[in-house]
């Protein structure tokens, strides 16, 4: 099994959107950044979107997973519209991204978390994007369920985290 698609999820998000299928808000602290939370297959699912018009220009999910060092940990994935990519887009909404989720995740009473970001070897532009926004490489490994070879970051987001 390959390591996830998250651009397939824009496909998605964007078709959904286009019928009217989900429910967004505005974020917050940023409204032109849509919010959604579902749970497919049982689990929970935050998708950030950044539209312009009708147009997904880039999609950023979380997705739960185990907790690290006791603190809720988030799986991260983004993926940018091909008519929009190159242009800085990706940075600037996972960084709008993680400044909702804080927001949220502050008002559920939950101070701190870390967000993990799983990103393929042959990936250069996410990779570039996770040292950006996240931080340098934590570790280099092959993921356990394609058979890919990897590399991981690892941030703490709090409330005195620059982001």
């Amino acid at each position: 099994m390959p390591l996830p698609d998250v651009s397939s999820a824009l496909k998605s998000f964007q078709q959904a959107l286009a019928e009217n299928a989900i429910s967004v808000q505005n974020g917050s602290l940023d409204r032109e950044m849509l919010v959604h939370m579902d749970r497919p297959n049982g689990e929970t699912r935050l998708t950030y979107a950044r539209v312009t018009g009708h147009t997904v220009v880039a999609l950023i999910q979380f997705i739960p997973c185990d907790p690290y060092d006791g603190e809720p940990c988030f799986n991260a994935g983004w993926a940018v519209a091909k008519a929009y990519q190159g242009q800085g887009r990706a940075r600037e909404a996972v960084i709008a991204a993680l400044k909702e989720m804080r927001n949220g995740l502050t008002r559920a009473g939950i101070k701190a978390f870390l967000v993990e970001a799983i990103v393929g070897e042959d990936n250069l532009a996410s990779q570039r994007l996770a040292e950006k926004v996240l931080s340098g490489p934590v570790k280099k490994s092959i993921d356990s369920f394609s058979g890919d070879p990897i590399v991981q970051y690892l941030r703490r987001v709090d409330a005195q985290t620059e982001l």
